[in-house]
């Protein structure tokens, strides 16, 4: 079987990332080039990609035509033009979260993947994870009895990242971290819980230099019962959890926490990490069920992208599933506005 050939939309912080996924997969894949238009940018995701042939280009268009798939890790209000031009020249989209700005948006992108018979995939990488996955089989075993509750929370110094830009824009961010970052908590709620009933959130800016809130928290009520809450800081002065979820169960807590061992902002894919999840049963002392290492690792999420490529499968994070979550995001917002709660 001929490799996939792939090239690469955007080389920011994220960028890495998927070039050492991509890595970990040349079996399968090539990445033929890369497009930035900031060219020192494109450079180094150039060079940390496996291959000696790989062009960097300042504009994307110039390369859509040469290949198989796209991954597209662009600033936000750009998802939406650059996917459509991928899409129209018959390329299969990986594409970063958030999926759009608005749901008119998401919808277009929908439908042009649909006409073009492409995969269009959003990268919400955390439910990929093979301690998530763990995770979610440890709650559905029904060990620990039935789930009432899930509390997640992400605790981030975000100081030297969000200094200026795109990033601090409503316009271009979309909002503020829950509409471009809870969302991370949100897809694994939401796949471990369903469908929601309905949704709440408050949000503040506690310091950075951004017109959104970079502080909030929600509260969830799922259609089969359960409730959720999620915590979100961009701003956290000592961060003590960079993303845990509890899971309450009738007869024990169940958590995953996930922590970089290091400055994940400034050390990138370079960062140490530690990935655990316990549980503390009634009466019990905590015991611990995995320790692990795994950190933000791309590579499942990258590999369910191929085979859905190579399948023809839908994936598990397509756009009518990134679709519902902004609609969760979008209708907090709402009703946060009519309260005047963010």
């Amino acid at each position: 079987m001929s490799k996939l050939q792939l090239g690469i939309i955007g080389c920011g912080w994220i960028a890495p990332f998927h070039a050492e996924a991509l890595n970990r997969l040349c079996d399968r894949v090539k990445v033929k080039w890369v497009a930035d238009p900031i060219e020192e940018r494109a450079e180094r995701i150039a060079a940390a990609l496996d291959g000696d042939d790989i062009d960097v280009l300042l504009d994307y268009r110039a390369g859509l035509g040469g290949v198989d798939a796209v991954s597209i890790l662009v600033p936000h209000h750009l998802h939406h033009p650059i996917t459509l031009d991928a899409l129209r020249a018959g390329c299969h989209v990986l594409l970063e979260k958030p999926f759009a700005l608005t749901l008119d948006e998401a919808d277009a992108m929908i439908a042009e993947a649909r006409a073009q018979e492409k995969t269009l995939m959003v990268a919400y990488p955390h439910r990929y994870r093979k301690s998530t996955q763990a995770f979610k089989r440890v709650i559905e075993s029904g060990d620990y009895g039935r789930l009432f509750m899930l509390d997640a929370f992400m605790d981030e110094d975000n100081r030297e990242y969000v200094t200026g830009g795109w990033f601090v824009k409503k316009a271009t961010l979309g909002g503020g971290v829950f509409f471009s970052a809870s969302a991370h908590m949100l897809d694994v709620m939401l796949w471990i819980a369903g469908d929601v009933q309905s949704v709440s959130m408050v949000g503040t800016q506690a310091g950075l230099p951004m017109e959104g809130e970079d502080t909030a928290i929600s509260i969830i009520k799922f259609k089969n019962g359960v409730v959720g809450s999620t915590r979100h800081t961009w701003f956290s002065p000592k961060p003590d959890r960079w993303y845990s979820m509890r899971a309450f169960c009738e007869r024990a807590v169940v958590c995953l926490t996930v922590h970089p061992l290091g400055n994940l902002a400034v050390e990138g894919r370079r960062c140490a990490w530690s990935s655990r999840i316990t549980v503390a049963e009634t009466g019990a002392e905590e015991k611990v069920l995995l320790d692990s290492d795994e950190g933000l690792d791309l590579t499942e999420e990258t590999r369910h992208f191929l085979d859905c490529v190579e399948s023809g499968a839908r994936p598990q994070t397509d756009g009518h599933v990134a679709r519902q979550l902004m609609q969760v995001a979008l209708d907090a917002y709402r009703d946060a506005e009519a309260k005047g709660a963010n």
